[in-house]
């Protein structure tokens, strides 16, 4: 079945590649893919990082969301390649709000993140930010597993 939009999370992993693809094969050849990375940290991260970029100890830090922008276009590659339009954009929110609001504002029939296998504590976390998208959205959710 095919949707008309489709928002996927992309963050450069395998499991990212794997749910574009996903997204790319639902949107079909008449629907768009709206592809969304977030820069967004935690907000003491980002007090942190603007206090020490206003004492000049990272200079570059302003160019990190067009660092973010150039990298997206390189991720969405398999977008491309399936020959699916699509959209490229760069939230500064939390990852689980920028694809929450997003798929709010863009009117998303669907939204569609990877899984990442493994263990440990960023396993966990990231199985935590799948389960909190699952439970806080209003849309139709699909976790599609990273390749082995």
């Amino acid at each position: 079945m095919e949707q008309k939009r489709v928002l996927v999370g992309v963050d450069g992993s395998a499991a990212a590649q794997a749910a574009m693809r996903w997204a790319a094969e639902a949107a079909g050849p008449s629907g768009e893919v709206v592809a969304v990375h977030s820069t967004g940290t935690a907000l003491i991260g980002q007090a942190a990082a603007s206090a020490a970029t206003g004492l000049g100890m990272f200079p570059h830090a302003g160019g990190r969301k067009e660092e973010a922008r150039r990298a997206l276009e390189e991720w969405c590659a398999p977008l491309r390649a399936a020959g699916v339009a699509y959209r490229a954009l760069v939230s500064d929110a939390e990852p689980v709000r920028a694809l929450l609001d997003t798929a709010r504002r863009e009117d998303a029939d669907l939204i569609v993140i990877g899984h990442r296998n493994g263990s440990g504590f960023v396993h966990r976390l990231m199985q935590g930010l799948s389960d909190h998208l699952i439970d806080h959205s209003q849309r139709p959710v699909v976790v599609v597993p990273s390749p082995r």
